[in-house]
C-alpha cells in the first residue's frame, strides 16, 4: 500500500509539472518501464530516484519532501507476509493489511474465514504437488491474515458465498462441520456480514463472474482495489462495476438469519 501510495503521488507530480511518463522517463535516462512500475506502485523506488525526481518535478516545499522520503523508507520495508517463500499472492496481502472494508463474493469459504484444517484440505486439494513445507507456510500466512477481524480496530467483512462454499465436501464430514460452526461464530461478530446465495434462486450474477474480492480504504488517496484470483488481470481497474456486482449479489442472497439457518441445516445434516 505505501507502495501503491508513493506511485499515486509521484504520478500526480509529474502531471503537475506537465510531463508525461515518456518525457520525464527520457530525461532521467530510465526506461519508460522503470518510471511505470514505480508509479504503478509495483516496485519500491530508492530514495535517491525519489529524490531526483522531485527535483525534475522542481518540488521544492521541504514539509513535503520529508513526507515523501518517509513514505518511500516505508515503502521499501518489508511485510510479515514477505518471510514467507511459498506465497504466490504476496502483492494481494499488502494490500488487504491495509483496508478498511473487504467484500468478497466466493463459492467456497473464503480465506480470511477457513479452519486451519479446511485451509489444509483445500491447498491440499487444488494445489497438485505442493510440499509439507509449502502446505505450512500457506496455512499460516492463512491463519494470520485472520488477525485483521480481531484486532483493536477490526476490518469491516462484507461477503456473500454461494451456497456450494457450504455443500462442498472439503476434508470431509469432521472438517466441514467444524468450518461450519466456525462460519456461525463469525457471523456474530458485529464487523462481519455472511450471506448466502440458496441455490433455490438458479443463477445469479456471480455464477458466470467467478470469485472476486473489492478492498476499500480510509485513506482518501487510496482508491478502492478489485482482486479476481486466477483472472489475467488480477486487479482491473473497473471496481465501480465490481461494487454494482456486489450489491447485486448482496439482493439475491438470504438474510443473516436465513444465512445462519443455512449453515445450521448443513451441520445438521453432516
Amino acid at each position: 500500500m505505501r507502495r501503491r501510495r508513493l506511485g499515486l503521488e509521484l504520478a500526480r507530480l509529474r502531471e503537475a509539472a506537465g510531463l508525461t511518463g515518456a518525457e520525464a522517463a527520457r530525461r532521467m535516462t530510465w526506461s519508460a518501464s522503470k518510471l511505470s512500475r514505480y508509479e504503478a506502485g509495483r516496485f519500491a523506488p530508492t530514495s535517491t530516484d525519489v529524490n531526483k525526481l522531485l527535483d525534475l518535478y522542481q518540488v521544492t516545499d521541504e514539509e513535503q519532501r520529508k513526507k515523501l522520503a518517509t513514505l518511500t523508507k516505508e515503502a521499501r520495508r518489508k511485510g510479515w507476509w514477505q518471510l514467507y517463500s511459498d506465497v504466490p499472492y504476496s502483492t494481494y496481502i499488502g494490500l488487504e493489511a491495509e483496508a478498511k472494508v473487504f467484500m468478497t463474493y466466493e463459492n467456497v469459504v473464503p480465506g480470511l474465514f477457513q479452519t486451519r484444517e479446511y485451509a489444509e484440505a483445500i491447498n491440499l486439494a487444488t494445489v497438485p504437488g505442493l510440499s509439507e513445507d509449502g502446505l505450512d507456510q500457506r496455512v499460516e500466512v492463512r491463519m494470520q491474515r485472520q488477525q485483521l477481524l480481531t484486532q483493536q480496530d477490526p476490518m469491516e467483512v462484507r461477503a456473500v458465498l454461494d451456497e456450494s462454499a457450504l455443500c462442498r465436501m472439503v476434508g470431509g464430514p469432521a472438517v466441514m462441520r467444524k468450518q461450519l460452526e466456525h462460519l456461525r461464530e463469525l457471523c456474530e461478530r458485529p464487523n462481519i456480514i455472511v450471506q448466502v446465495i440458496p441455490f433455490s434462486g438458479g443463477a445469479h450474477p456471480g455464477t458466470l463472474e467467478g470469485p472476486f474480492v473489492i478492498l476499500r480504504y480510509e485513506h482518501q488517496d487510496d482508491p478502492d482495489v478489485v482482486y479476481v484470483e486466477g483472472n489475467s488481470d488480477q486487479y482491473p481497474s473497473d471496481a465501480e462495476r465490481y461494487e454494482a456486482l456486489f450489491d447485486n449479489l448482496r439482493a439475491h442472497a438470504a438474510s443473516v438469519p436465513q444465512t445462519l439457518k443455512m449453515i445450521k441445516n448443513r451441520m445438521d445434516q453432516l
